[in-house]
């Protein structure tokens, strides 16, 4: 697969992932009905745990690239935000109605759109519980990045191995 198809690719899978939970949590709820609503839900978490581990094994065919690190800041953070304000308000929606499954359904496609189009793919609640971390890292040259790495620190003036997923997003490789 070509590095542009992986970043592509991992932007949508990185976007899915992130919704899982709420996915699961819809489907636990029946928040769109019973029966086919909540399957769908569910496949679609179960899709969202699954395809992260797929991209990041056919991102292991790309070239890694040494980010060399002028400051870094740690973004965890974030993630708890994203998860307050847009995840825990739909945890106990139950649409009862037509009405309130269609506006239930508009809701969390808006706040997908807004997700994706302020480029927030790498704030994703399920990297975080398998030790990834968020630094948003400033390179030598002045370049702004955020680079997802299992590291508890990243000290200034480092050189980091990295994989780029897509134009500002970097995976650390070789990290435990």
């Amino acid at each position: 697969m070509s590095g542009l198809a992986v970043t592509a690719v991992a932007r949508f899978v990185l976007f899915l992932s992130s919704y899982a939970p709420l996915f699961g949590v819809f489907a636990l709820l029946d928040s769109f009905g019973k029966g086919a609503p909540s399957i769908v839900c569910a496949a679609f978490a179960v899709v969202g745990l699954i395809l992260p581990g797929l991209v990041f094994g056919a991102s292991r065919g790309l070239d890694p690239q040494e980010l060399h690190v002028a400051t870094a800041q740690v973004r965890d953070g974030d993630a708890l935000a994203y998860i307050a304000t847009y995840l825990v308000p739909f945890a106990a929606v139950t649409a009862t109605t037509t009405r309130e499954r269609l506006a239930l359904g508009v809701f969390v496609a808006l706040i997908g759109v807004l997700y994706v189009r302020a480029e927030l793919i790498y704030i994703n609640p399920l990297l975080a519980v398998v030790g990834y971390r968020l630094f948003q890292v400033v390179t030598t040259g002045g370049t702004s990045v955020v680079l997802l790495s299992k590291r508890k620190f990243l000290p200034a003036d480092s050189i980091i191995s990295a994989r780029r997923l897509n134009e500002y997003v970097y995976w650390g490789v070789n990290e435990r």
